[in-house]
């Protein structure tokens, strides 16, 4: 009988071991020039080698923007994978969110549990020596090398996310956040609850309606 409980136990530590999962978001910054500017046409691009991720995730922010009646177009549908060990070049890619009429585009980039020294939580600035991330070409050229390296996505068990939205005209950028995620199942398996969470966070910084 003791052996029966033990093994019960057991057992059940690794079913909710398994389930667990945590998401928050550790710090969101919007520009002092944003006031009421809202967006109806969003760029999405996940900036990751990993087709699977790039794909599920994109699909699940597609998901959640919808339900604020905002038209999206996906870095996926416009740049195949087979575009992904090819250079796609910021000017290439900013031609063709102006031809899709995109008004803002939305990244996301996946990074190592190794680059949690990025992260603070409480208030956040993406300012500093991130001076990169001021304006969209500087921030893509920085992450492009790393986001299609073999390297660059790992599956930790923290997963640390920075979420960025820049106008597509003045390609400043708009609004920032940073989260992470505890997962035992991989990153993708909670894309939409990463989606809700952003959603929410968009909305409580006055960048969605």
């Amino acid at each position: 009988m003791k052996k029966i409980i033990i093994t019960l136990i057991t057992g059940c530590l690794i079913v909710l071991v398994s389930c667990y999962s945590s998401s928050k978001i550790t710090g969101s910054w919007k520009s002092p020039k944003q006031t009421d500017k809202t967006y109806k046409t969003i760029f999405i691009a996940a900036l990751t080698g990993n087709t699977v991720a790039k794909s599920t995730i994109e699909n699940d922010l597609e998901a959640m923007l919808s339900k604020y009646g905002i038209s999206t177009t996906k870095s996926l549908d416009e740049f195949p994978p087979s575009f992904s060990r090819d250079s796609v070049q910021k000017d290439v890619l900013m031609q063709r969110v102006r031809k899709k009429g995109s008004e803002a585009i939305l990244t996301v980039s996946l990074l190592k549990k190794e680059t949690e020294s990025r992260y603070t939580s409480g208030n956040y600035s993406p300012m500093g020596r991130w001076g990169y991330y001021n304006n969209f070409g500087g921030y893509y050229n920085y992450w492009y090398p790393y986001a299609y390296s073999d390297t660059y996505y790992t599956k930790d068990e923290i997963y640390y996310l920075e979420t960025n939205l820049y106008d597509s005209v003045s390609e400043e950028l708009v609004w920032s956040a940073q989260s992470q995620t505890y997962s035992y199942n991989g990153l993708t398996s909670h894309s939409k609850e990463y989606s809700i969470m952003i959603g929410q966070q968009l909305k409580k910084d006055g960048i969605l309606k």
